[in-house]
């Protein structure tokens, strides 16, 4: 058993940490950075250590509710929802469905045009069509971080 000293007063135990925070860093100048980091101010108890993990919880919290709700926002506010409005469909925010649609949308309104204005803005249409759903393909979802890694990213 090890112990970790934090300003070269504070000392806790490596049998301590990992009891309260499940690992323990891989230097005292790690923990310190933690404590730093997280806004705990080390006083030598073992309730810094419950005070460390839960900032450290609360911030991983706060980090994937973010980026639920960017993925969330991001779902809804699409890039080729102007373009699909304008032959009247809604967007889904789905890149498979919406680009289904409005593939099936255009291939309809091309046949009825009778004029060559009409053709020349359908073909306008498949042309931005082309250029903004090609440039927005889906993307890998980005991957949630479990607690167990935010916690080595910041105690490593």
């Amino acid at each position: 058993m090890s112990n970790f000293t934090v300003n070269g007063v504070y000392s806790y135990t490596s049998a301590n940490i990992y009891s309260y925070l499940g690992r323990v860093p891989t230097s005292s100048t790690a923990l310190k950075e933690a404590f730093d980091e997280f806004g705990v101010r080390p006083t030598g108890s073992t309730s810094d250590l419950t005070k460390l993990k839960n900032a450290m919880y609360e911030e991983y919290s706060t980090q994937v509710k973010e980026q639920i709700n960017n993925q969330q926002e991001d779902k809804n506010v699409v890039p080729w929802a102007g373009l699909l409005a304008q032959i009247g469909i809604q967007a889904t925010g789905d890149y498979e469905k919406d680009y289904a649609a409005f593939n099936n949308a255009i291939q309809l309104l091309s046949q009825s045009a009778i004029d060559g204005q009409a053709m020349a803005y359908f073909a306008g249409l498949r042309s931005e069509a082309q250029r903004i759903f090609s440039s927005n393909s889906p993307q890998q979802p980005q991957e949630t971080i479990t607690f167990y890694q935010f916690e080595t990213q910041h105690l490593s």
